[in-house]
C-alpha cells in the first residue's frame, strides 16, 4: 500500500513571491535529502470554491507507514519546517493509504 501525504498550506499575506518560490524550492529538493521519498508533487492552488482559501499543496507518496516515519523526524525535513514555518498561516495534513 502507497501512503499519501498531503499537505495543503496557506501563506501569511505579507509573504513575497520570492519567498513562496523560497518555500517551493525547498519543497522540491526533499526527495534528494530524504531517501524515504518515494516522489511529490507540489503547485499551487487552482481556483475552487471548496478549497478553503490554500494556497499550495504537496503530495508526497512513501512506500509505507514506516517510510513515512523515517521522513518525519529526518533533519532536512525539519529544517525545511524551521524555514516555512513563520510564512504559513494555516496548514491541514491529512495521511491516505491507497493501492498503488
Amino acid at each position: 500500500m502507497t501512503i499519501h501525504h498531503i499537505v495543503l498550506f496557506t501563506f501569511k499575506p505579507e509573504v513575497t513571491p520570492e519567498q513562496r518560490q523560497s518555500v517551493r524550492d525547498c519543497i522540491s529538493a526533499l526527495p534528494s535529502q530524504i531517501p524515504a521519498i518515494q516522489s511529490l508533487i507540489t503547485g499551487e492552488t487552482v481556483f475552487n470554491p471548496l478549497g478553503h482559501g490554500y494556497d499550495e499543496g504537496v503530495i508526497f507518496l512513501f512506500e509505507s507507514v514506516a517510510k513515512l516515519n523515517e521522513y518525519r523526524p529526518h533533519k532536512a525535513h525539519l529544517d525545511y519546517q524551521a524555514f516555512a514555518r513563520p510564512l504559513i498561516e494555516g496548514i491541514l495534513i491529512f495521511d491516505i493509504e491507497a493501492a498503488a
